[in-house]
């Protein structure tokens, strides 16, 4: 999901951290995000990145209309494979970590109105023409610079286009240092430290 603007080591250190964490899952698992068995290690997390999907979703329904979506950042594929079940969707899923896009092809490629690209979510341009909705869940903090970044994106959807950013922790500037110390501390812990710079603590301004 880091951006490849950032080089081949973030991607590599972000692979890494993923296998460490336990967040590279079977296929089987995948199909049935975001629920997880009670006993999974990150449960809670899962628990709220479903609130967030749902609450998403439901808002998206509302509006009734058929919808062209981009998901930056997509991963392993569930979130964009729930905003294809949307009545009328056309839905592009977008990442740069090959493992995961595979597995996405691989478990939701049946999906007529889904499909997966590799694209890096800060440099390249948008899958669709003027879409709709552009989602980043749990992506911003892989991005440098968020202000030009999302300045861009939105100069390219439709006119009545949305962004939506999910399931990232923008931070009071006061708590910026804390929290750096707090990801550098951890990456070491996993025994990927470089990692600690290719993950951005973003504030309010």
């Amino acid at each position: 999901m880091v951006s490849e603007g950032e080089g081949g080591e973030a991607a590599e250190a972000y692979l890494r951290v993923r296998e460490r964490e336990g967040r590279i899952l079977a296929d089987q698992l995948v199909a049935d995000l975001p629920i997880v068995p009670d006993d999974h290690p990150h449960v809670a997390e899962w628990r709220l990145r479903a609130d967030s999907a749902e609450r998403l979703i439901g808002y998206l329904r509302g509006l009734g209309r058929p919808l062209k979506i981009v998901e930056l950042g997509c991963g392993n594929g569930w979130l964009s494979s729930h905003l294809a079940q949307l009545e009328g969707s056309q839905v592009v899923g977008v990442d740069n970590n090959a493992v995961e896009l595979e597995q996405a092809r691989r478990v939701f490629g049946r999906q007529e109105n889904l499909t997966f690209g590799r694209a890096d979510m800060v440099e390249d341009e948008l899958p669709i023409d003027r879409p709709d909705i552009v989602v980043m869940a749990a992506a911003l903090q892989y991005v440098p610079a968020p202000g030009p970044c999302l300045a861009r994106i939105a100069r390219t959807m439709a006119a009545h286009g949305e962004l939506h950013v999910l399931d990232t922790r923008i931070y009071e500037s006061a708590d910026v240092p804390a929290a750096q110390e707090r990801s550098r501390r951890y990456y070491e812990s996993v025994g990927v430290p470089q990692m600690a710079s290719h993950y951005h603590h973003h504030d309010w301004a």
